[in-house]
């Protein structure tokens, strides 16, 4: 239900033809899901958080080998001199040990019952798994909501330089008709000097938008593991999908998927599972030990090798559980610990449920502002390409100067990046949202 609640109150419609692909893209063109999944299945920042998560349920097996008996073959030889002896008159000499002693025997060792300590170690064991397997999902979500942005980002600057050379071009073919009238004594050369500044400036903008697009294409490759150089051929277009937006809901959405809240649970556990730990570590343990094996050294054959077996069980039971001056207050220390991390780990559940609360309050505001944009730019871009159809006829007309037709040019120019400036952030803060309230990119 709360994924059929998102899709409705959340229309985030990228459809082939839209923001994440288009029909008959090359397969050297990168969509933002290629580029997303690229990331997500090369990036080694991602294996290093999967190894992370992989060495933290060795640990549980480590955890639980404590559960099973040890077990040893022990082999072992000692030469002894002078051997122990006892004479006795008018029957000689009798040896009480051999010179060569041999020991050949199988030990196994068992606690049978330790009141709970193990299972306490196996618990804060698997509390630490699901702690590293919230870290990879971290890790995966940030790669992929930063390719997002990159990929963006650069096509939004791919499509800026487009714009740019619109302008120029417009620039220039005024250039050429302003030239004529001059030629023609209709125009003066100080009309011509002040489009070509135009045309310069035009042009040293388009040179710093390129800059900016090389950057971006520099930090794409290194996410996308590119080699150096490597081109970057993007295939996407900025969709404006309407959107329906309800804070409740969605905040309700957030509370469940939101990877930051279930990590700030899990640490939680964990510190719970240190103070049981705490809680039982002075309990008394039962232990059983068993030998057999053989060796030399019995009368009368001192020689002879003989099967012999030893079997113990040992009930420790630590003083420090009722008098904790003799365990130095250990557990009382642990406990102590325990429960200060137990109240941190709230803490930050707290806080980290505030953040997620402003982040989707942000994420909304944000997106009613960029439609309120959109609607104002698109009008924006109508009255600056209708000032500059007045303004040719009235140039052509002679009632204006060169500079006001250069003026209402640049003009459209500049509405036409504020409306692409206003898409590009619509986009962008609609992925924001997503990503607020908890839902995967990839």
């Amino acid at each position: 239900m709360k994924y059929l609640l998102v899709s409705i109150l959340l229309v985030i419609s990228f459809s082939a033809t839209g923001i994440m692909a288009q029909s008959g893209v090359s397969d050297d063109s990168l969509t933002v899901n290629r580029a997303v999944e690229r990331v997500l299945s090369t990036n080694p920042t991602i294996f290093q958080a999967a190894h992370a998560v992989d060495a933290a349920k060795a640990q549980v097996g480590v955890s639980k080998s404590s559960l099973y008996p040890n077990a040893a073959l022990s082999l072992g030889y000692t030469r002894i001199g002078p051997v122990p002896s006892i004479a006795f008159p008018g029957f000689g000499i009798f040896q009480l040990a051999p010179y060569n002693n041999f020991d050949e025997h199988l030990a196994v060792n068992d606690m049978v019952y330790d009141f709970g300590r193990r299972q306490k170690g196996i618990d804060l064991a698997k509390t630490q798994v699901l702690s590293t397997q919230d870290r990879l999902q971290l890790v995966r979500q940030d790669l992929a909501y930063q390719t997002i942005n990159t990929f963006y980002a650069t096509l939004f600057m791919e499509r800026s330089i487009e714009v740019q050379n619109d302008e120029i071009n417009t620039l220039n073919q005024h250039l050429l008709i302003t030239q004529k009238m001059v030629a023609a004594g209709t125009a003066t050369d100080f009309d011509v000097l002040t489009t070509q500044v135009r045309v310069a400036a035009a042009e040293d903008q388009k040179i710093s938008l390129e800059n900016s697009l090389a950057n971006l294409e520099i930090a794409f490759r290194r996410l996308l593991g590119l080699p150096a150089g490597a081109p970057v051929n993007l295939a996407g277009e900025f969709s404006e999908a309407p959107i329906g937006l309800n804070l409740d809901s969605l905040l309700t959405v957030a509370m469940e998927d939101r990877i930051e809240i279930r990590a700030a649970n899990d640490q939680i556990a964990t510190a719970r599972a240190q103070y049981n730990i705490a809680s039982v570590v002075d309990n008394p343990s039962l232990n059983v030990a068993l030998e057999y094996g053989f060796k030399n050294g019995y009368e009368p054959n001192l020689n002879a090798w003989l099967g012999n077996y030893v079997a113990a069980v040992q009930l420790q039971v630590p003083i420090s559980k009722v008098v904790p001056f003799f365990g130095g207050y250990q557990r009382q220390n642990m406990e102590q610990e325990s429960r200060a991390n137990i109240q941190a780990a709230e803490a930050n559940k707290k806080s980290v449920i505030q953040q997620v609360t402003a982040g989707v309050e942000k994420g909304v505001a944000d997106l009613h502002s960029s439609m309120d944009r959109l609607q104002t730019t698109d009008i924006t871009v109508q009255q600056a390409e209708t000032a500059l159809k007045l303004a040719r006829i009235r140039y052509e007309a002679g009632t204006i100067t060169n500079l006001d037709l250069l003026d209402a040019e640049t003009a459209v120019a500049q509405a036409r990046l504020e409306r692409l400036q206003a898409l590009y952030t619509y986009v962008i803060g609609r992925y924001e949202l997503q990503q607020a309230i908890g839902e995967k990119a990839w």
